[in-house]
């Protein structure tokens, strides 16, 4: 028994003994109504089966909350183990314009890998711009770990005018699949700076950003979200 049922065991104990005497003292004065030492001992057992009855239910319902928290527990360990990890870069052209600035890319393509442990399942590349508008989008219906990585060209990019951008994968894996399925983001965002040569430029990457979002929550990069039958 753990310490808080000996706890409430010692005090039930406690209160049937205080009862019992106030039982005899009541025999003692009322000679009418004197109940005897078998009655006392129904009274004891009834009591202690009562007790233990509700012992063994608490403890009963005690086992199978925590059954539940392991199983969720277990199933948590299991998406984590083969949950898909995408992750995107922009493509270097050439490393010696790139090194004449340090600090971004010479812009080409984006490469989008999965370097997870497990396939990503609808994956749907978009680039959207400083409102977080889709400007374009790619599908692909899955990408396993360490398969060659995508590759991105949004061809509008070298003509939009130089700002904030945001290229944003979103995935699900085959676990979080379901009624009310899970969809991981991954942002990249990044800023275009206009190159010395015409129709190229530099791209300047910020820090990846991991999400994860309600089907509600998505990107709505296609319009619809309604999918064939």
């Amino acid at each position: 028994m753990r310490k808080d049922e000996i706890i409430g065991f010692s005090v039930a104990v406690i209160l049937l003994v205080a009862g019992l005497i106030s039982l005899k003292v009541y025999n003692v004065l009322d000679v009418s109504t004197k109940i005897n030492t078998a009655q006392m001992i129904e009274i004891i057992i009834l009591f202690a089966l009562v007790l233990v009855t509700a012992i063994y239910v608490k403890r009963t319902s005690d086992i199978a909350d925590a059954t539940k928290q392991q199983a969720k527990e277990m199933r948590e360990q299991r998406v984590m183990s083969s949950r898909p990890v995408i992750i995107q870069k922009a493509v270097i052209v050439d490393e010696t314009e790139f090194a004449t600035e340090a600090y971004c890319d010479w812009f080409s393509y984006f490469e989008v890998y999965n370097a997870g442990n497990g396939p990503a399942i609808e994956v749907e590349i978009s680039l959207l711009n400083k409102e977080k508008t889709p400007i374009h989008s790619q599908r692909k219906t899955f990408l396993r770990a360490g398969e060659p990585p995508i590759e991105f060209s949004p061809s509008e990019l070298a003509s939009l005018e130089k700002s904030t951008f945001y290229l944003v994968c979103e995935y699900q894996s085959i676990l979080s699949h379901g009624p009310q399925p899970t969809w991981y983001q991954t942002w990249l965002p990044f800023e275009t700076i206009e190159s010395s040569e015409a129709g190229k430029i530099y791209v300047k990457p910020g820090e990846l950003e991991f999400k994860e979002v309600s089907e509600r929550e998505r990107i709505d990069a296609f319009g619809s979200r309604r999918k064939p039958k």
